[in-house]
């Protein structure tokens, strides 16, 4: 090691003065990174390359519970959303009051509970209970067929795959037409004809070994009606249906209308209202939260 000419001394305050240098960077540092509060706003400011984390979450999962409730639950019908909302109801206040809102939205057939919503004061709205109203699988097969056209053959195999749902007397007009067009496979239809009943008579001619065989007449009601449950664990509704039908060239098309369909969807969802409003405990308001 090669001796150096410098004194002592100046070696010493050439240190120190490093020193003091380091430590004045260091907590200039340390406060371009702290976070500061300004008014309702926090804010801290960080060397490029590095970003803020936020472990405040990391460290409520170490304790035994949250601060507070979140999260949204899905339900699967009124009844366990009601059971919900109650038991909600009683931890809120010492007289289980409800403190949130209900939300039902007719046009998505949604309903949503906001368990910490703002009715009475600031909330952060994101503990909810939601249930979607669904169609049950029988209404959905007649919804997505309607005014859908069919051929004789597969009109006859529809309406006798699902005949349960048809109501007296209807029923036994639409199985016997259905039964009657497949048993006799190759059918001319040559007109129709409105009875006083309000029914329909189609004249056929039964084609046996290429030529024309027996003449025959099948009776069709004009219209009909559905006894269905349009949404999963929900009650009955009467859905009206009225029949349609076109000759052409000897053949038949058959299709059916429902009969203002949107209206039993709406009376069926509004009764999930009612209910809400009457056993639930909740304000319970027309929209989306």
């Amino acid at each position: 090691m090669e001796p150096t000419n410098q004194p002592k001394a100046l070696i010493g305050n050439t240190m120190a003065e490093t020193l003091q240098i380091s430590g004045v960077m260091a907590a200039l540092a340390a406060s371009a990174t702290e976070v500061h509060e300004q008014g309702d706003y926090f804010h801290a400011i960080v060397p490029q390359g590095y970003k803020l984390e936020d472990i405040s979450k990391a460290v409520e999962k170490m304790q035994e519970c949250p601060r507070r409730k979140s999260g949204t639950v899905q339900l699967k019908d009124l009844d366990s959303l009601l059971l919900y909302c109650a038991d909600q109801a009683k931890a809120e206040t010492s007289d289980g009051a409800a403190l949130g809102y209900i939300y039902a939205d007719p046009d998505a057939r949604k309903i949503t509970a906001v368990f910490n919503d703002q009715r009475l004061g600031q909330g952060w709205r994101d503990h909810r209970a939601e249930y979607k109203a669904e169609y049950t699988p029988e209404f959905t097969k007649w919804i997505e067929r309607n005014k859908h056209q069919f051929d004789q053959t597969a009109f006859a195999e529809f309406i006798e795959d699902n005949m349960a749902d048809i109501t007296e007397p209807a029923a036994v007009a639409l199985l016997e037409m259905a039964t009657t067009i497949q048993a006799k496979t190759d059918i001319n239809f040559s007109s129709a004809k409105r009875l006083q009943n309000g029914q329909v008579q189609l004249q056929y001619t039964e084609n046996i070994d290429a030529r024309a065989g027996a003449n025959g007449a099948m009776e069709i009601p004009k219209d009909f009606t559905l006894g269905l449950r349009i949404f999963k664990n929900g009650q009955g509704y009467i859905v009206r249906a009225r029949l349609k039908y076109r000759l052409h060239g000897g053949s038949i098309k058959f299709w059916y209308e429902l009969d203002r369909v949107e209206r039993a969807i709406e009376d069926a969802f509004a009764g999930y209202v009612h209910t809400l409003r009457e056993v639930s405990g909740y304000q319970v308001l027309l929209g989306t939260p």
